[in-house]
C-alpha cells in the first residue's frame, strides 16, 4: 500500500503532461477543416467553419484574403500586396462537428466569434492583426484559413498549413489567386459560391442556419452533406443575414489518438504496479 502514492503521483504526472498539451491548442491537418458560411456584408457579416477533430482552448486559427500565388516567389506563398490578417483564438474546447461562427460587429474588418449549438455562446478572440479594414469583396475575393507557428504577412510554404478556403470568385481562377494550385486543398475545403456571372454575397449551409434540427449521426455524414450545392443556401443579394454558430454532427466515438494516449498512460501505470508489486 505505501506505493499507491508513487503510482497516483505517476499518473498524475501524466495527466499534467497531457493538460498541457491540450493547453497549448490544436494542430488541424488539411481535412481537419471546412468553411460553411460567408456573408459578404460590410458591417454585419462574417464567416463560419466547422472543424472534424476537436478544438481544444487555446487554438489559434488564421484568416486572410490575401492573394495566394499559383506560382510560390521567394516573399512567399502570398502576395505582397497584404489584405486584411485575422486571428481567432479559441478560449473553451469546441466539439468535432460544431460550428464557430465570426460575427461582423458593425465595424468594418472587426469581428467576435461564437460556438455550439443553436447560434453558440461567445467563445475567444478575433483580432484584426495588421489593422487593415478590408473585408469580403461582393465582387470576387478569396477568404483562407490557416495555421502557424506565429503571424506574419507571408510564409513559406513549409511553414503553412493552409485549411480552407472559401470563394465568390470567378472561375477558371487566374494565376494571382488560386485556392487549389499552392494549398494543397480540395474537396470540400473549397467552398466556391459565386452564381454564374453574377456577383454573390451569401452563402450558408442550411442545416447551420435552422439550429432546431437534429445534427448529422457522424462526421462522415456531415462531411457528405457539406458536399452536396443542395444543402447551401446561397444569394447574390445583399443580406443581413446572420452567420450563426450551430452544432451539425454527433462526433460520438473517441479518435484513434486518444486512445493511443489514453491506452499508453494505463499501460505505463499499470507497468509500474506490477514492477512494485514483484518487489
Amino acid at each position: 500500500m505505501k506505493h499507491i502514492p508513487k503510482l497516483i503521483a505517476a499518473a498524475a504526472l501524466a495527466a499534467s503532461s497531457l493538460g498541457a498539451a491540450h493547453a497549448a491548442g490544436t494542430s488541424l491537418a488539411k481535412g481537419d477543416f471546412a468553411f460553411t458560411g460567408l456573408n459578404a456584408n460590410t458591417t454585419v457579416g462574417g464567416w463560419s467553419f466547422v472543424a472534424f477533430v476537436d478544438i481544444a482552448a487555446g487554438t489559434t486559427i488564421y484568416f486572410t484574403d490575401t492573394n495566394v500565388l499559383q506560382t510560390t516567389p521567394s516573399a512567399g506563398v502570398f502576395s505582397t500586396t497584404a489584405e486584411t490578417f485575422w486571428s481567432w483564438t479559441a478560449s473553451a474546447d469546441v466539439a468535432a462537428g460544431t460550428s464557430v461562427a465570426l460575427l461582423g460587429t458593425g465595424v468594418s474588418g472587426q469581428y467576435a466569434a461564437r460556438s455550439g449549438a443553436a447560434g453558440g455562446t461567445a467563445n475567444g478572440t478575433v483580432t484584426n492583426l495588421n489593422g487593415a479594414t478590408s473585408n469580403i469583396s461582393s465582387g470576387g475575393d478569396i477568404l483562407y484559413a490557416f495555421q502557424a507557428a506565429s503571424y506574419a504577412t507571408n510564409y513559406q510554404p513549409s511553414a503553412i498549413t493552409f485549411l480552407g478556403a472559401i470563394s465568390n470568385r470567378a472561375t477558371p481562377y487566374a494565376t494571382s489567386d488560386n485556392p487549389f494550385a499552392a494549398t494543397g486543398l480540395s474537396g470540400i475545403q473549397v467552398r466556391g459560391f459565386r452564381v454564374g456571372s453574377t456577383d454573390t454575397r451569401y452563402t450558408q449551409f442550411t442545416a447551420q442556419i435552422t439550429t432546431s434540427d437534429t445534427p448529422y449521426a457522424s462526421l462522415d455524414a456531415l462531411k457528405a452533406a457539406l458536399a452536396v450545392e443542395a444543402n447551401w443556401t446561397t444569394s447574390t443579394a445583399s443580406t443581413t443575414a446572420p452567420i450563426v454558430a450551430d452544432r451539425l454532427a454527433v462526433a460520438a466515438v473517441p479518435e484513434p489518438e486518444s486512445y493511443a494516449l489514453m491506452l499508453a498512460g494505463l499501460a505505463a501505470v499499470g507497468g509500474l504496479a506490477r514492477r512494485r508489486t514483484q518487489r
